[in-house]
Formats: C-alpha cells, structure tokens, sequence
C-alpha cells in the first residue's frame, strides 16, 4: 500500500466525501467551478478559498487571501480584512502551515479531517511490512524485516539494531527532520543550505564516499567527468560546464539535490523515467546524454550550449529582442517542442532561461532544456513542495492550470509557457502583472493576460493576435499544442 494523504470532509455539504492524494498533487478549495471541492452557493467561501499540496506523507495548506479566514485546529491562518477586496487581501502574508495527521481544515461550515497513511516499513532497508508480519517484524521504535534481521546477525552483532536515519554528507541523525512516513537518503536543511548555490559540493562529497566504500562495486558515471565551473542556478539545481574524459568532448552537467528522503525504489523509478527521455533526439532539443543519482543527489549530462540562453539574450539586447530575431527563435524552439508533443511528452518549465543557443547570430540554432526534468522530479516529490514552499515555480511562466491541474498537464500548458517566453522577448514582461506584495499563486489563478500590443502598439496585429490566443485563460480557447501554435505563427509571418 503506497504511502497517502486523505482529506474526509465530516461536517458540511459535502460530509462523507473523500479526497485522496497518493503522489505530488495540488487541491484548491472554494466556490470556483474549477476549484478541486466547489461550493458555489455557499457565501462563507472565497472564489479560491485556499490551496493544499499534498506529497505524501507531507501536506501543506495556504490561505488564497480568502475573506473569512481558514481555520487548522480552530487557529485561523488567513482572511482579508474588513472591507478588502480580494486584491487587497491577497497582499497580505498568510503562513503556509504544515499538516499532518488528524489535523482538522474547517472553512464555513465545512470540516475536513487530514488521514496520513503510511505503510509500515523496514527500518534498514524500506521494505514494506505487511499486516500480517507487522507483530513478529516490530523492534525498538520502529520495524525490522526478517532478511535485515538475518543479516545483522549474520555480522556477529550481539542483537541486531535498527541504523538511525543520517545526513549522507555530515552524518547526523535526520529522523526527526525527514518526517514520519519517510526512510531512504537524504542531506539535512543545514548540509543542504551551505550547497544550495553549489549542489556539485554535495554530490562530489558523496562520490568521494562511494569511493571509499565501494568494496569492487563500480563507481558511478560522474567520475567520467571534469568540471570546470557553473553555468548557472535555479530553484531545481545547478549547471555546470565540464570535460568529458574519454574523448574531450565539453558538456553540461545538471545537479539536482532531492529536499526529502529518496528510497532506492523511487529513486530507481525516477531514473528509468529518465532513460525515456534520452530518446528525444532532435535538432532543436538538447540531448539528455546520461543520467544518475548518489544518495539523494541527481545528475544528468546534457549537450553543451555555447552561447547561452535566451534570457541572458533579452538582457543583451537591452531588454527586448527585435521582431525578426526573436520570432526565428521562437519557431525553431516550437520545432522541437511539436516533435516533443508528438510522443506525448510535456516539458512543464518552459522559460526563457530554458531556450539555449548554439552558434552565431547567423548561423543560430535554438534548443529547448531540461525536458522531463522538473516534471519527472515534482511529481516523484524530491523537489518538496514546489506550489507552498520557497522554492515554488517560475509564476511568470506558469499557467493557470498548473495549479489546478497538477498531476495531468497537457501540451496545451506548454504552449502558454512558450507563449509567455515569446511575449516577454518582445516586450521585456511577463504578461501578467506582479504587484509587489501580492500573492503570485492569486495572481496565476486569476490574473488575465494583458493583451501584448497594450505592453507595445508597434507589434503587428496579425502577430498580436496570435500570441494573445496562445495564451488564453480558458484551455480550449488556445492553440492545443506546439504544432498547432507553430504553423499559426510561420502562416503570421510569412514563414
């Protein structure tokens, strides 16, 4: 049984419903025909009243600026002020606050009750204890599985003992720290803040272990590689530029850090996710060489671009990119993600800093990056909670449906994002306005747009009108993939 969240609502309109979360998912409550629970006629609720994240075993709840508040445990966490409008309130800062089992949500007259369910596991090696074995498997606080016990014995210990959950780079114990419900590798908040700017640190400090410790066992691929320096950074890792050993070949290599325990089972599922993406072969898309993991750091060697990325580019140019320049970008960059959408694969993180350059400016080809990466690495729950925490997405980027949709984006999505690329090379903004202070989550779920030729009346009608289209509010009122928005753009311009 996988480890899952379930919201019981016990009091209210909808008592008896469940809602049951057994990955990364989103659940947006409030009166809203698209909100996952909708109570349209109950007038104590919010359009968007409030959003939970759930990647089990952890859940996270955020108020949306509603105007009577969300209640956990009977302390309320957020509400607008009297007489606020819903733009007013959504400036003020609700605290996200972390859930967890038996928690109540209470909204109106609406109770919901949070369920943590979560198998028993083998504290030595995260095999799962059945119902049945769980009495003649307990040991200590937690459980040990009868191979693991055999084991131990076997390595003339006095009585076995269950090994405590530690740092894979400083070793201390981490159990409070990784949560109950989570057993598998993982770096601690204070290892992982000293590397946050530089994940190689972390991953080059657990190679030098596995060399130590591999007793024959082969070293992984990493150790095929020299890095020279970073590239850049994100919210979901570092780049850096590096020398391929074998042949000399210059490539860029990918690190991403998991911010929650990673069991060898999620982590070999991630990694064979990852070998399907190192089909994509195309002109226009970077070539996922190799993939890996050490503990709970990832890597991934990509082909290297030498001239950057197109947000380094709008920054070139002054903050704009002239007509002709940036609509050749944006059709070869559409090239890639139609071959893409073609085998049904959806990027989800489409930003400027995401479209890499190789050559001159005559001679320029344009590769879409990181495909799979941020989609694959949220919905295996490393990246931790991507819509509530810190390290939440690029909102400028984002569509409305990220939010609401998480698990089960379409290409549709990927053409609001590269949309929203497009209208910013071109106008140096993002579509959306931003107000300081104001929620960016509100502002993606009820923010319009600004149609572009109000950011600039020099743009042609004909091409306004297309990317305007692309990034409609309403799904169905776009263009419903790369292709699609492709050959719209080529017929504008006269491609």
């Amino acid at each position: 049984m996988p480890t899952r969240i379930t919201l019981q609502v016990t009091q209210g309109k909808m008592a008896g419903k469940n809602f049951v979360f057994d990955d990364h998912d989103t659940f947006v409550f409030g009166r809203s025909s698209d909100c996952h629970a909708c109570l349209p006629n109950d007038g104590s609720i919010s359009r968007h009243h409030f959003l939970l994240e759930a990647n089990p075993p952890d859940a996270r709840i955020r108020d949306l600026g509603s105007l009577n508040g969300t209640y956990v445990n009977k302390a309320k966490i957020g509400a607008r002020k009297k007489g606020e409008s819903p733009e007013q309130g959504a400036q003020q800062h609700h605290p996200e606050v972390d859930l967890k089992d038996g928690d109540t949500i209470k909204v109106g007259e609406t109770i919901l009750v949070v369920q943590v369910h979560a198998p028993a596991t083998c504290g030595q090696c995260n095999a799962e204890i059945s119902e049945s074995q769980r009495q003649q498997c307990e040991w200590a606080s937690g459980y040990l599985c009868g191979q693991c016990r055999a084991s131990l014995r076997n390595k003339a210990t006095p009585e076995p003992k269950l090994e405590a959950a530690r740092c894979g780079k400083c070793g201390k114990e981490v159990a409070g720290e990784i949560g109950q419900g989570r057993r598998g590798d993982y770096v601690c908040a204070a290892c992982r803040a000293k590397v946050e700017k530089d994940p190689w640190q972390a991953l080059a400090g657990l190679l030098d272990q596995a060399r130590v410790k591999r007793n024959g066992e082969p070293v992984p691929a990493i150790e095929g590689y020299e890095i020279f320096r970073q590239l850049g950074i994100g919210g979901n890792g570092a780049v850096y530029q590096a020398r391929r050993k074998r042949d000399a070949a210059l490539v860029a290599v990918k690190v991403m850090l998991a911010r929650v325990a990673v069991s060898d089972h999620a982590r070999k599922k991630f990694l064979q996710e990852m070998e399907l993406l190192k089909s994509l072969r195309h002109a226009n898309i970077v070539s996922l060489l190799e993939s890996g993991a050490l503990g709970g750091a990832f890597y991934f060697v990509m082909e290297y671009c030498d001239a950057g990325d197109v947000a380094d580019l709008i920054t070139r140019r002054g903050g704009r990119v002239p007509l002709d320049e940036a609509t050749g970008i944006m059709l070869q960059a559409l090239d890639g993600l139609a071959y893409a959408h073609g085998k049904g694969i959806v990027h989800r993180d489409l930003k400027p800093g995401n479209l890499l350059l190789v050559g001159s400016r005559a001679q320029r080809k344009v590769k879409v990056s990181d495909f799979g990466l941020a989609k694959n690495f949220e919905q295996a729950g490393f990246s931790g909670m991507t819509m509530t925490g810190q390290f939440a997405g690029t909102h400028s980027f984002m569509p409305r449906e990220q939010v609401l949709n998480f698990k089960h984006l379409k290409p549709v999505s990927d053409v609001w994002s590269v949309a929203a690329t497009f209208y910013c090379m071109l106008t140096g903004r993002p579509p959306r306005d931003f107000p300081k202070g104001v929620d960016p989550l509100s502002v993606v779920l009820d923010g319009d747009a600004i149609p572009i030729r109000k950011r600039d009346g020099t743009i042609p009608k004909p091409l306004a009108q297309v990317i305007d289209r692309a990034l409609a509010k309403k799904v169905k009122d776009r263009y419903q993939d790369a292709d699609e928005f492709k050959r719209a753009l080529a017929a504008c311009v006269g491609a």
